[in-house]
């Protein structure tokens, strides 16, 4: 009968005899503060505070304009804050309120802003405008065909005019901001 080199759970040494599983020791004890579990919780601690740090800077899409005289309710993102390069961005004014946006220089046409009736559409009334329902929403997404396709990749800078209705836009009140585009 030929010799195996492989080893089966039953495994002898040299001298033929059985292993004795008794004979396994422990590992030995690691001490509470180590090295290596102090550079594991460091690392782990570095990286909680990485997300916490993103989740912060990332902007609130819904804040309070904190000028209270403002007509703005909230900004979609928050000034400073970072959108994709074809995110909706803008404000959502008072009641009461109607407004335009202009992006990067460029003027947005109303019938080009979020909410807005295509003048194609049966519903859309001429003496309303394209608006009619959502006068206070001032946002803007980009697409084809639109005045601006999609943001330049950097710092994009959006101003807001805005002006109570009852009032005109003859007595229009102007913001201007900036959001990170990545």
């Amino acid at each position: 009968m030929e010799d195996d080199d492989t080893a089966g759970p039953l495994a002898t040494d040299e001298r033929d005899e059985p292993f004795d599983p008794s004979t396994i020791r422990d590992p030995l004890p690691q001490p509470l503060l180590s090295w290596r579990r102090l550079a594991i919780v460091a690392i782990l601690g570095v990286a909680v505070l990485c997300l916490y740090i993103a989740g912060r800077s990332a902007g609130d899409s819904d804040p309070v304009a904190s000028d209270s005289s403002s007509a703005i309710a909230s900004y979609q993102p928050a000034p400073g804050g970072r959108v994709l390069r074809q995110s909706e961005v803008g404000v959502v004014l008072e009641d009461g309120y109607d407004g335009r946006i202009t992006i990067d220089g460029v003027a947005i046409p109303e019938e080009q802003m979020v909410g807005a009736i295509d003048p194609s559409n049966p519903e859309y009334d001429p003496e309303a405008g394209p608006r009619p329902n959502n006068k206070s929403v001032v946002k803007y997404q980009p697409g084809p065909g639109k005045a601006v396709t999609e943001y330049d990749t950097g710092s994009v800078e959006i101003t807001i005019r805005y002006w109570r209705i009852a009032d005109g836009p003859e007595t229009a009140t102007s913001t201007t901001y900036t959001v990170s585009v990545f």
